[in-house]
């Protein structure tokens, strides 16, 4: 039997993203999708395991308290062009217009740039730190941050598959040894590389929404 199926919570099993085409004509996307599928089966197996002892994901599609309060989101120079590819490329043209009027119209306390009204726009894509972040038992009251309220209802991420997943985003650094990589994580190195997403002048990206 597959211990994967018949997982009861609101964390679906994770697929890989895929887009050939695309992954074809550049060359980080695929590095890019490789980490947040990585990052997805880890933290997927964690759940799992969470779900045994008898706890429950909180998390649930229509909450968001996360991204309204959180303002020190790591995000990762592979992570911005991806976000940048799938805004301008895949999105649905009347979700683009939505997110154009957001971008441009942001402002430093409105949360995430990408959070309208209470949905994520980029949620397949989403970076990694918001991947990574998930709470259990009860859903976060408003303005809570649960890391700082209850730290053992979050989701402590296996160091390990974390730093797989982030050795996957080195490639357009020229980083592509595997040593080399492995290294780059283990020492924080990678993590000079982050900007944090809501100081990010996406309004940028917002002016090149047709």
């Amino acid at each position: 039997m597959n211990r994967l199926k018949g997982l009861k919570n609101n964390y679906p099993k994770p697929q890989r993203l895929s887009f050939p085409k695309d992954e074809e004509e550049t060359g980080w996307l695929s590095d890019l999708l490789d980490s947040y599928y990585t990052a997805d089966r880890g933290i997927f197996e964690l759940i799992l395991k969470e779900e045994r002892k008898g706890r429950r994901l909180a998390c649930a599609r229509g909450c968001s308290t996360c991204c309204s309060t959180h303002v020190t989101i790591p995000v990762y120079p592979m992570e911005i062009l991806g976000i940048y590819w799938y805004v301008l490329l895949k999105l649905e043209k009347d979700m683009q217009k939505i997110l154009k009027e957001r971008l441009i119209n942001h402002k430093d306390n409105d949360g995430c740039p990408f959070l309208i009204d209470g949905a994520c726009f980029i949620h397949p894509m989403r970076p990694l730190a918001c991947r990574h972040f998930n709470v259990f038992n009860t859903p976060c009251a408003p303005g809570e941050d649960p890391y700082y309220t209850r730290r053992k209802d979050v989701l402590t991420p296996d160091e390990s598959t974390k730093n797989k997943a982030l050795a996957c985003l080195l490639s357009i650094h020229n980083i592509n040894d595997r040593k080399e990589k492995k290294e780059f994580v283990r020492t924080g190195q990678i993590h000079t590389l982050a900007k944090n997403l809501q100081e990010i002048e996406w309004i940028r990206l917002g002016e090149r929404i047709e």
